[in-house]
């Protein structure tokens, strides 16, 4: 599998982990200490994620359920155009839909390229806080072997905004790439688009 970026199946494990913590929002269930509503989201989010994960439907099938729990859970079209940065208002007004859609099924391409590190069993919440007009919820995934990983989550009018995994916000990460590509580009949408259809076929 070649992408625009040619990027390598290193370098898509760690953007994934990313990518996926972020707009498919975490695995297993969470603790019953959890009180908080935004801790309370996650641990029904998680519940999903954990579902789809171990359920063994083919990759099509994965890939198009974990769209819709993407669009239901998480603001792509914020996320999407804050990954345009400098190009935002490039976007051309009769592809914004489609682009939303790309990127919704690209989380989710990942997601599912990788399904085997993310059937985990319980999404363990540490604490939550405000912050501005939003709420950081600290918590940790816990794998099988007994692993954990540190995940932050902002999220924001019910939804997912950004996620923190490794000390790397997603929202930093996919500005990087999109406008990498941009930038090369001179502001040329088109390898974009490739690049985001082309996670249809991984």
């Amino acid at each position: 599998m070649t992408t625009f970026d040619g990027i390598s199946k290193l370098s898509r494990r760690y953007f994934l982990t990313v990518c996926a913590a972020a707009l498919a929002s975490g695995l297993g269930v969470l603790p019953a200490s959890a009180a908080t509503p935004a801790e309370k989201y996650v641990s029904d989010v998680g519940s999903d994620v954990i579902s789809l994960a171990n359920s063994g439907a083919s990759k099509s099938a994965l890939r198009s359920r974990f769209s819709g729990l993407i669009s239901r859970n998480s603001n792509v079209r914020g996320i999407g155009l804050l990954a345009l940065g400098p190009f935002q208002k490039e976007l051309p007004a009769a592809q914004r839909e489609e682009f939303f859609r790309l990127v919704t099924s690209y989380i989710a391409s990942f997601f599912v390229y990788y399904i085997d590190e993310f059937q985990g069993t319980e999404l363990q919440i540490n604490s939550s806080a405000p912050q501005g007009g939003s709420t950081i919820v600290d918590s940790a995934i816990v794998f099988k072997s007994g692993a954990t990983k540190k995940v932050r989550w902002r999220i924001s009018g019910g939804r997912v905004n950004d996620v923190n995994v490794r000390g790397v916000w997603l929202s930093l990460q996919l500005k990087e790439r999109f406008t990498k590509i941009l930038k090369r580009t001179k502001g040329d949408f088109g390898p974009l688009f490739d690049e985001l259809k082309s996670a249809e076929a991984w």
